[in-house]
């Protein structure tokens, strides 16, 4: 293997790495400012699955925060990264599998109406900045919903 391809394997793994980096953040809730700094660009996007776009890093851990505050936890799972590079901009591609239980569903999945899951296809766009990875744009686009959906109108979207 020469340096060129050992350079786009390294390339490969931080944009992988980077995008993993988002999710954990919206799992462990931790949407501080100089954190999602090091994810995302200043002008960052984020389309949500209701359509809903924010941009930039305070005000991507602001939207997540409110929105989360729902949700006793959340669990996403992504696998099938697939990145494209060129040069110093690169696409990824992700298959994202997420549970979501409702504040008061106490973990308990056995029960329909503490959860919803969702499945959908993640598409990101990075760029690299001094020297490092980070997301410029990021969309979800939901392919199928499964669980409880009560609580969704009741607190929005």
């Amino acid at each position: 293997m020469n340096e060129k391809q050992i350079g786009a394997w390294v390339d490969k793994l931080e944009i992988i790495d980077v995008v993993n980096s988002y999710f954990r953040a919206l799992d462990e809730k931790h949407f501080d400012v100089q954190h999602l700094r090091r994810i995302f660009t200043d002008d960052a996007r984020v389309v949500r699955p209701n359509g809903l776009t924010v941009i930039g890093p305070q005000e991507i851990g602001a939207s997540h925060e409110k929105s989360l505050a729902r949700f006793e936890s959340t669990q996403h799972m992504l696998t099938g990264h697939d990145p494209q590079i060129d040069g110093d901009v690169a696409s990824v591609r992700v298959n994202l599998i997420a549970m979501h239980m409702w504040v008061g569903g106490n973990q308990d999945a056995r029960k329909h109406d503490n959860f919803f899951i969702a499945g959908g296809v993640i598409t990101a766009r990075l760029c690299r900045i001094d020297n490092s990875w980070r997301i410029s744009s990021v969309e979800n686009a939901v392919k199928w919903r499964g669980g409880d959906f009560k609580n969704m109108a009741q607190t929005g979207k």
